[in-house]
C-alpha cells in the first residue's frame, strides 16, 4: 500500500479572510445587534403601538436577523485558492 493518503484527505491550503469577508463579519455582528435591540424595542412597545406598527417592528427585527445569518456565513466561510497554477513548459509529465 502507499504512504501517501488519499486524495480526499489531502490538506487544503486556506488564505486568509479577504478584506469583503472581514466586512461581511462586521456588518453580521451590527445586524445581529439591531436585531437584538429590536426585539427588546418590541416587546417594551408591543402592547401600546397598533398591530400594523408591531407588524413592522418584527419585521425588521426578522430581517436584520436574517441579513446577520447570510453575512456570519460568509464572513466565517474559509474559502479555499482554488486557481489553477501554471506549469513550467520544460517541465514533462512522463
Amino acid at each position: 500500500m502507499s504512504e501517501q493518503p488519499p486524495a480526499h484527505h489531502l490538506p487544503v491550503k486556506h488564505p486568509p479572510k479577504r478584506l469583503w469577508q472581514k466586512i461581511s463579519l462586521i456588518i453580521a455582528n451590527i445586524s445581529f445587534a439591531c436585531a437584538a435591540i429590536g426585539v427588546v424595542v418590541t416587546l417594551i412597545y408591543g402592547g401600546s403601538v397598533e398591530p400594523d406598527i408591531k407588524a413592522a417592528m418584527g419585521a425588521i427585527t426578522f430581517f436584520c436577523a436574517a441579513v446577520g445569518v447570510v453575512l456570519k456565513a460568509l464572513g466565517g466561510t474559509s474559502i479555499p485558492n482554488l486557481k489553477i497554477e501554471k506549469q513550467d513548459s520544460d517541465k514533462k509529465d512522463a
